[in-house]
């Protein structure tokens, strides 16, 4: 792209947000085509850490609000959406480099939530798609790159000169040093599509550079377009999901996915990483089972000796069409051992109505309480922001479950901590 490009993306809850809810998605979703316009700073100071904007009308009686989380390294805020340059409908930030002349790499963190308009009311939508155009460099010494989390999968374009990495919980898609002229989302290789399902937000989204010794310092437009980009050799996606999962039994780390809706699927691949840079294959996985008329459902064991003295492991699905066109999913993290610093505590057990899951953390944050069945299908989930020290979250409306055996799950800042049978009783 020019002195500019990229994008990026968040929200902001203000106060505490818990939501409960069942995870029912149609088996058929058509990602909207949201439009960012006409900015309205809400609270904080403009460019600022906390700083929230309001983007009224996304969509038909819904409104965004994007905040800065954090900004790292030097980058700054010159404009929140430049509907100048690129595509208006898109969101367009421009972020500065860092203005030192070292290497080194520098972004903008942002959350970004959805209101029905008028209210403080969560918008929910079954799915949508946040698509980062032109991706690229300045032919000289600067990388753009963009950074997500809480997605279920992504798409690349198979000639991509994108480079995929993990970092702290992000999955990270830095740009090449080469220009690639204008905006344009026919720049395939350019580009990544996140697919996002089942959520009211963004937990967290970077955009930002990287950088060498001696560059010179200059603004970047970032383009995110909240549509499925087509992406030939990559989309549109073959297999859209419902959920992926993980239950650790004994010594065992058990996958579960459901999918809603595949087109010209072949098969998937399991791959687990210790670091979250490299992977291994584990598996192949050929077919499912149907799951009442909405998809299909899938599942993997890994009992690998080499799991043994582990704290933590990450798996993804890498995912095959009949082309031989990849998709991957979201990583997903899962702790092996109890971690030292967390105690938790579920009862009453068996239970009827309520759960109450008690424990202690060494750090502020999110946590998520998922109801796993026996098929490895999430029945339930209830999230909350957490803090340091004795945590109590009572998750409630369990009467509608059938009776039987459940694993209660914990999950703090996107990693699966620890796992609980509970059996639910009639009464």
């Amino acid at each position: 792209m020019k002195i500019n490009s990229t994008l990026f993306r968040a929200v902001l809850s203000a106060v505490i947000v818990f939501t409960l809810s069942f995870n029912i998605v149609s088996a058929q979703c058509t990602t909207p085509t949201l439009t960012y316009a006409n900015p309205v700073l809400v609270s904080g100071t403009a460019g600022s850490v906390n700083a929230k904007y309001k983007f009224p009308s996304v969509t038909n009686g819904v409104d965004a609000y994007i905040t800065i989380l954090n900004r790292v390294g030097g980058a700054t805020l010159t404009n929140i959406d430049d509907n100048v340059n690129g595509y208006s409908a898109a969101w367009q930030p421009t972020v500065r480099t860092k203005s030192n002349s070292g290497a080194g790499e520098s972004y903008i963190s942002f959350r970004i939530e959805y209101k029905d308009a008028g209210t403080q009311n969560n918008h929910v939508f079954n799915c949508f798609a946040l698509s980062f155009i032109d991706v690229d460099g300045d032919n000289d010494k600067v990388r753009e790159f963009v950074a997500a989390k809480g997605f279920m999968n992504y798409t690349l374009s198979n000639n991509t000169v994108l480079s995929i990495s993990q970092q702290s919980g992000m999955t990270k898609a830095l740009g090449p040093i080469t220009n690639y002229t204008a905006i344009d989302t026919t720049s395939y290789q350019t580009n990544i599509n996140f697919m996002f399902m089942n959520t009211d937000k963004i937990d967290e989204v970077w955009i930002g550079s990287k950088v060498t010794q001696g560059f010179t310092v200059q603004d970047r437009l970032n383009c995110g377009y909240f549509s499925n980009i087509y992406i030939p050799n990559g989309g549109p996606l073959p297999v859209k999901y419902l959920s992926f999962d993980a239950v650790v039994n004994d010594k065992t780390v058990v996958l579960n996915w459901i999918t809603a809706e595949e087109l010209n699927h072949n098969y998937f691949e399991v791959e687990r990483s210790f670091d979250m840079n490299d992977y291994n294959t584990l598996g192949m996985v050929l077919d499912g089972f149907i799951m009442n008329g909405t998809g299909k459902k899938y599942q993997f064991k890994d009992n690998s000796p080499e799991l043994t003295g582990r704290s933590i492991a990450y798996y993804r699905l890498k995912q095959f069409d009949i082309d031989g066109k990849v998709t991957y999913s979201k990583v997903l993290a899962v702790r092996l051992q109890a971690k030292a610093d967390v105690v938790m505590q579920v009862s009453p057990n068996p239970f009827t109505e309520n759960l109450n899951v008690r424990f202690t953390s060494a750090e502020s944050g999110t946590a998520q309480i998922r109801i796993v069945n026996s098929t490895g299908q999430t029945m339930l989930s209830k999230q909350a922001l957490i803090s340091k020290g004795y945590n109590n979250i009572q998750v409630e409306g369990l009467s509608r479950l059938a009776t039987g055996m459940y694993v209660a799950q914990l999950i703090m800042n996107g990693t699966i901590i620890d796992n609980q049978r509970v059996i639910k009783n009639a009464f």
